[in-house]
């Protein structure tokens, strides 16, 4: 899947109430391209995740991506800073921490993109174990 592929992109303020307005577009995204299920949980759970990282440690504005390619749907959230994510070690008492962790245990594949203007972290998440249905009414 490449970027050309998004059907989807919104401009996110550098503000922690992000987090929950890109839940919210990525919930209506499914909701119009048919997805439903247990995956769209995984997607507003990763989706809010790496948000709230790019919101903390971008410092700027985030653009919020989605995209589908057959039972494979692509969140991607960018920011203008390059420096790449960093894996923690997972500490029980922290109430912080796990963002890419969970990506790691529940994205299907996910990765870095960086260019001049920042970075976007991308996740993909397959819905082929769930219920998938065309939105779009045929004339």
């Amino acid at each position: 899947m490449s970027v050309t592929n998004w059907s989807s992109e919104t401009t996110l303020a550098p503000d922690p109430t992000s987090s929950r307005a890109a839940r919210r577009i990525v919930a209506d995204w499914c909701i119009r391209e048919g997805v439903i299920g247990d995956v769209v949980d995984t997607l507003l759970l990763l989706t809010a995740e790496l948000v709230t990282n790019a919101v903390l440690h971008g410092r700027s504005e985030v653009v919020l991506r989605i995209g589908r390619a057959g039972h494979r749907v692509r969140v991607g959230v960018g920011d203008e800073n390059t420096r790449l994510p960093q894996r923690r070690e997972l500490d029980p008492g922290a109430l912080n921490g796990r963002g890419i962790a969970l990506v790691e245990a529940l994205a299907d594949a996910h990765g870095v993109d960086v260019d001049a203007l920042g970075k976007t972290v991308w996740f993909d998440v397959t819905t082929a174990h769930a219920p998938v249905r065309s939105a779009r009414v045929s004339a």
